[in-house]
């Protein structure tokens, strides 16, 4: 028991790290969805926990195909996984899972452990699926066969666990599809993400998801201006050129909607940005692209939109130098748990 409670401590300075970062990853709103979307929520979560075991150990003998959220999961948790392996190795090397039972039993103890705290964070959920990973691949190691009938039962133990949190991942995982602004709005200009901002993919799926209209910036080089253009599907942007700054973005000969040359204009624009101060002042790339472009919605009949910028806790300052030029935004969004 011992052992195990270190191994829940050992668990929560990765988790706790890397929660300073989730807020905004696709991880995010791909579980907030998954939860949201889905009538029959065991079943596809216990499907899920199949999926990312399935990436773990590519041997398993499991039938489940990937599901978008498992494909997230693939793409965010190795980084984590490795990290928390070698966090815990010390004490792992000297446990020894000989039985599909002693997995589950040591899976539960551990969980319970991580949040007796009463916390949960978006790091924190992310180890759940991490440590079962790592438990699996401790079984494979003691000549544990991860057969479907062996790993089933892992992936009910995990799965009860996962539930237990549903709530919390209602609750938090809106952060952006649950503001009322964003649900209100029909007609939405939304950033393609840079890696080191906010991630909005998943965001782009669900305007299209929703039946909303979804624009997307169209930067002309050497200049400040910037439109927002039609976007046909989530998928088309794969298909687009890419920029200098290797962002998608239509050809200079592709002729699109441009949001403000309709009556509607806009109700909604997601902004991006390097810093933010808590009175909407904004630090962006230094082109004026969004700042011209608001300038620009003053003129429209319907008026400016209602605008968020999307940040990282640590991109929030106390002051944001800003000129008379500046634009501030309406409200700053950044996870704060």
């Amino acid at each position: 028991m011992k052992r195990l409670k270190s191994l829940s401590s050992a668990l929560k300075q990765p988790a706790n790290h890397l929660n300073l970062h989730c807020g905004g990853h696709s991880l995010h709103f791909a579980l907030c969805a998954h939860f949201s979307m889905e009538n029959n929520q065991l079943q596809s979560v216990d499907t899920l926990v199949q999926d990312y075991l399935k990436h773990v150990c590519e041997d398993a003998e499991l039938d489940a195909a990937p599901s978008r959220v498992a494909q997230v999961l693939a793409r965010v948790a190795p980084s984590l996984q490795e990290e928390v392996e070698e966090k815990i190795k010390p004490l792992w090397h000297s446990i020894k899972i000989s039985s599909v039972e002693e997995a589950s039993d040591i899976f539960s103890q551990v969980m319970a452990q991580e949040f007796a705290d009463g916390n949960t964070n978006w790091g924190r959920i992310l180890t759940i699926f991490v440590f079962a990973g790592i438990i699996a691949k401790k079984l494979r190691q003691h000549g544990v066969p991860l057969t479907r009938e062996n790993v089933e039962p892992i992936c009910h133990c995990v799965t009860e666990f996962i539930n237990t949190k549903a709530t919390w991942i209602s609750e938090n995982g809106g952060w952006v599809l649950e503001h009322p602004k964003y649900q209100a709005s029909q007609r939405i200009a939304v950033f393609l993400s840079m890696s080191d901002e906010v991630q909005t993919e998943e965001i782009i799926k669900d305007i299209f998801q929703h039946g909303k209209e979804c624009f997307i910036p169209h930067y002309k080089p050497r200049s400040s201006h910037m439109d927002m253009v039609k976007l046909a599907s989530y998928e088309e942007i794969a298909l687009l050129p890419l920029t200098s700054w290797n962002i998608h973005q239509p050809a200079e000969n592709d002729i699109r909607e441009e949001a403000l040359s309709a009556a509607e204009g806009l109700d909604l624009i997601l902004v991006p940005g390097l810093g933010f101060d808590q009175t909407g002042n904004r630090l962006g790339r230094g082109k004026g692209y969004y700042d011209t472009y608001l300038n620009r919605c003053r003129q429209h009949p319907k008026g400016k939109p209602y605008t968020i910028a999307l940040a990282f806790k640590e991109q929030v300052c106390d002051v944001v130098p800003a000129s008379e030029n500046d634009v501030k935004v309406d409200e700053i969004l950044f996870e704060d748990n």
